[in-house]
């Protein structure tokens, strides 16, 4: 029956945000552990926010090799293989007695990474079909943003309590949750379509692709040169201490969720290239206010509702449009897109750190504003192009 059908579609594409959540928490969890691990490593808070930047860069580099390197192997054996690495670079990182073993843990877990959420993405839009893809990217990117409403709060009420190395052992048994879930109820997924050599080349070289990659990085750098740092911009601006970070970056996962969710449906109704800029508009000048609005915990609140609701809807959106312009090279263009999106955090390190360095922790939202007025203009300028 249809409707049986399409229950199982979804329950489907659910089982593979399983997935996206448990690498979601991995991927934002430092930020909520920052001052922590630079205390009991010591190491400065800017060396502890590379661990941000080391683990993107890692992710950026990795996401198309394997994409390329795996293309023909069975999309569920590919999952499964992640996972398990996955699991294994986090137990490295909850063992960690050294900001070089941290390091190695993060490496290993960020390669692991990179292969599970493109082959996740394109999954569930194989599952779904064309007309229902939007909300399809959106159910499985959902499991990050699900996983900044609780798996990112409770890894940093963990940190507080009991070290880093907690937060990190939660993200291993979330690893392994998802492991099992997938091993015992994914079913095997249709073999994706040969892409030749020639055809992942030219795919770089499609008119669009290079524009809307541009965007992601730049969009992430603005996001995530706040985020990654926000521990200490909220310690300066309001003092700050572990329970109030723990409540604003539920927050900011609540926002994000409902920011994810509603992309789905504009990119399939209203369109993908006008949610990409109402997403960077928002976000410009929420970034250049966010500092002078988290003096108190109710303008945080409301600064973090703002940017992170907006924020959500560039990446369904940006991988609706990629996917529209070539689907036949689809896990390809959906891996360099998550590569823009790991190049644009680890930039965001590297630049936040940079900023807190030479100015203070205040002038994070303003400078990552001017980033994301560059990223609008470049979609305008793609968007032209296009059309």
């Amino acid at each position: 029956m249809p409707g049986s059908r399409s229950d199982g579609m979804w329950w489907r594409i659910a089982l593979l945000a399983v997935g996206t959540f448990a690498i979601g928490t991995d991927g934002f969890i430092v930020a909520g552990v920052l001052q922590d691990i630079s205390r009991q490593l010591d190491v400065s808070v800017a060396a502890a926010g590379q661990l941000v930047t080391v683990f993107a860069a890692i992710y950026a580099i990795s996401s198309p090799v394997v994409a390329s390197l795996t293309a023909s192997l069975p999309r569920r054996r590919l999952l499964l293989v992640a996972l398990s690495v996955f699991v294994v670079g986090n137990g490295v990182a909850a063992w960690a007695e050294s900001y070089t073993m941290l390091m190695v843990g993060r490496i290993v877990a960020a390669m692991a990474s990179a292969a599970y959420t493109p082959c996740a993405s394109v999954s569930a839009a194989i599952l779904a079909g064309p007309a229902h893809r939007g909300r399809a990217l959106s159910v499985v990117m959902g499991g990050i943003t699900v996983a900044t409403i609780v798996g990112v709060p409770i890894g940093t009420w963990l940190g507080e309590a009991g070290g880093f190395r907690a937060a990190f052992w939660l993200v291993t048994a979330l690893g392994v949750a998802a492991l099992a879930g997938l091993a015992l109820w994914l079913p095997e997924l249709p073999a994706p379509p040969a892409v030749t050599l020639r055809e992942r080349v030219r795919s770089l070289r499609l008119p669009q692709v290079p524009g809307t990659l541009v965007v992601t990085t730049l969009a992430m750098t603005a996001g995530f040169t706040v985020y990654t740092y926000i521990g200490p911009l909220l310690a300066e601006t309001m003092h700050a201490e572990g329970r109030t970070l723990s409540l604003v970056l539920c927050a900011f996962g609540i926002a994000g969720t409902v920011g994810n969710g509603l992309s789905g449906w504009l990119a399939d109704r209203w369109g993908a290239t006008r949610t990409v800029a109402a997403s960077l508009i928002v976000v410009i000048g929420i970034l250049a206010l966010f500092p002078s609005l988290a003096t108190t915990l109710p303008g945080t609140l409301l600064g973090v509702a703002i940017w992170n609701s907006a924020g959500w809807l560039l990446l369904p959106a940006q991988q609706h449009r990629l996917l529209s312009t070539a689907p036949q090279v689809g896990q390809i263009l959906v891996s360099l897109n998550a590569s823009a999106l790991y190049l644009g955090i680890g930039m965001a390190g590297l630049l936040g750190g940079w900023v807190i360095q030479i100015w203070n922790a205040r002038a994070l939202g303003p400078v990552a504003a001017w980033v994301a007025a560059l990223a609008l203009i470049v979609h305008v300028l793609n968007a032209r192009d296009r059309r």
